[in-house]
């Protein structure tokens, strides 16, 4: 299995989206087809990081303008992302191959992680280093 472990802020909205979600920046479409674009050429299932897994509704608003989300990752004590990365994958051995999509780095330096940026979310070359490193062999 597949996965594609995703941020929203910084990743499918930036600076300049226009969407609003309960007041705050929303969800881009033009930038969530890239993710879903992914989705489609490298068939893994997504499991939300954002802090939008911790809003009424936010779930439910990135399976409406992304892509329908299959988990989300627990909640670590320290709030250090990778960590909770780590702890999702010790509960799915299932798992062959996954990247991490963000705009932090908080993530442990053997994480496959693909950096966006606030500026200018997912871009096509990030959303291609993706897909390609998902459709290729075994995690380091």
């Amino acid at each position: 299995m597949k996965v594609l472990f995703l941020d929203i802020d910084g990743v499918v909205n930036r600076v300049g989206t226009r969407q609003r979600y309960r007041g705050f920046t929303g969800i881009d479409p033009f930038l969530a087809s890239k993710v879903g674009r992914i989705i489609l050429d490298t068939d893994a299932a997504v499991v939300l990081t954002s802090t939008w897994r911790h809003f009424q509704g936010g779930r439910e608003e990135v399976d409406r303008y992304v892509y329908k989300t299959f988990d989300v990752t627990p909640t670590a004590d320290t709030g250090f992302r990778g960590e909770e990365v780590k702890m999702w994958l010790d509960r799915h051995p299932e798992v062959t191959r996954y990247a991490i999509v963000d705009d932090d780095t908080d993530f442990y330096a053997d994480q496959p992680l693909f950096k966006t940026s606030w500026q200018t979310g997912i871009t096509d070359e990030v959303a291609q280093q993706v897909t390609e490193f998902l459709n290729s062999g075994d995690n380091p």
